[in-house]
């Protein structure tokens, strides 16, 4: 069960113990055969004899100075919860850890606790590029399994990771049963929204999926819990997504901790001269799963994620990356229409493939393009916009940008 008003001031107090991490606690609860929440009242000499010092030993008797905002807070909101180390709610993928956290304040559907998660981080100031592949990824992802995605909350992929999961459930004409597949975790007070920015985000979070912090309501961010917070969005999850990020970045904090904590570490790959992406490269050289789309990803998670028709499909067809599939879906089409062997497809095809050819993955003028593919400005413009709708391509105010081939 959830945790109990009259026992929040003896778990605030636990984990306002210093240098007794949860391994000790356990330790020393099973010790004195009693609970966590029991220590409190194991006598004093008791705990002497096992190591505590007096402070420590003070921390559990001294009133802790959050209790009453604790308690204001929980009773703000009947979708609020505290949940302690023991309760079932607690989420078992979190207790694998080697730091797990003794208390979860949960704002929203705290039962997507237990259900399985990927991690997606990345860069605070991504390229266009990195932000479109991030929500394709996540959208097919999303498609194709049970997983619910999890980041925190922080300016660029982050934010892009939770609104990718929250237009999906939208979009479903069963929203009922699949709104909420995004867990935001904070650096922070439950209570308290950093950035600013992201008010309007946090509140579609909380109303359909959940916000999860280990701080108290009140605790301001500061730098120095951040690297805390990106542990528990490892821990959470099977796996971590990395879509782009600098080799000195929270990012790759949250890929370190993942593989401390065993589980699977995934980067995609950009353009050698983007610095934004040096992170994933490095990500790659040390071993993590160079990830193109979510099928990379399947395949190193159980396969019971997958959704029953997607793993009939896995098992019948080869990988193929997103824009294999939608260019062949969509060359299948046109031969069932005009016939396979007609000219003027091979044409098309072939004009396709050096319009294609003729995009950089850095903006290209459309005047290269042209130069390129021989073809006039005014027949491009047609072409290219067939393609930005299709998702080949992406139209800046310098000229296009490919997004895949």
């Amino acid at each position: 069960m959830i945790i109990l008003e009259q026992d929040i001031r003896y778990w605030l107090a636990l984990t306002a113990l210093s240098n007794i991490g949860i391994k000790t606690l356990l330790k020393t609860a099973s010790t004195c055969n009693v609970t966590l929440s029991e220590l409190a009242q194991v006598d004093t000499s008791r705990l002497q004899s096992v190591g505590w010092d007096a402070g420590q030993i003070a921390c559990l008797v001294e009133p802790h100075p959050f209790t009453q905002k604790c308690i204001d807070w929980l009773s703000g909101d009947n979708n609020r919860a505290i949940i302690s180390y023991q309760c079932k709610e607690y989420p078992e993928q979190l207790k694998q850890i080697a730091q797990a956290p003794l208390l979860l304040f949960a704002d929203g559907d705290y039962e997507l606790l237990s259900k399985p998660q990927l991690a997606v981080v990345g860069s605070r100031a991504p390229t266009y590029n990195s932000l479109a592949n991030t929500n394709t990824l996540v959208t097919e992802v999303l498609t194709r399994s049970d997983l619910v995605i999890t980041s925190g909350l922080a300016l660029g992929i982050d934010a892009q990771s939770h609104t990718a999961a929250l237009n999906f459930s939208q979009c479903l004409h069963n929203a009922a049963t699949l709104n909420g597949r995004t867990i935001a975790v904070l650096g922070n007070g439950i209570d308290v929204i950093y950035p600013k920015r992201h008010a309007t985000l946090s509140a579609q979070i909380r109303q359909n999926g959940l916000l999860v912090s280990e701080f108290p309501p009140s605790v301001m961010p500061s730098p120095k819990l951040f690297p805390r917070r990106n542990r528990i969005i490892s821990g959470l999850s099977l796996g971590t997504l990395v879509t782009e990020a600098r080799i000195k970045s929270g990012s790759l904090i949250t890929a370190k901790y993942a593989i401390e904590q065993g589980r699977e570490v995934f980067a995609m790959p950009s353009n050698i001269n983007n610095k934004q992406a040096e992170g994933c490269h490095w990500l790659i050289k040390q071993g993590a799963k160079l990830c193109e789309c979510a099928q990379d990803i399947f395949d190193e998670l159980p396969m019971t994620l997958l959704k029953t028709a997607q793993k009939q499909q896995a098992e019948k067809k080869p990988k193929q990356n997103l824009a294999t599939i939608r260019l062949l879906d969509s060359v299948e089409l046109e031969s069932n229409k005009y016939g396979a062997n007609s000219r003027a497809q091979q044409d098309e095809t072939e004009n396709s493939s050096l319009l294609l050819q003729a995009v950089d993955f850095d903006v290209t003028s459309i005047d290269v393009i042209a130069m390129r593919t021989g073809q006039s400005i005014s027949t491009l413009f047609v072409q290219l916009l067939e393609y930005e709708l299709r998702g080949f391509i992406t139209s800046t105010s310098e000229g296009y940008l490919k997004l895949r081939d």
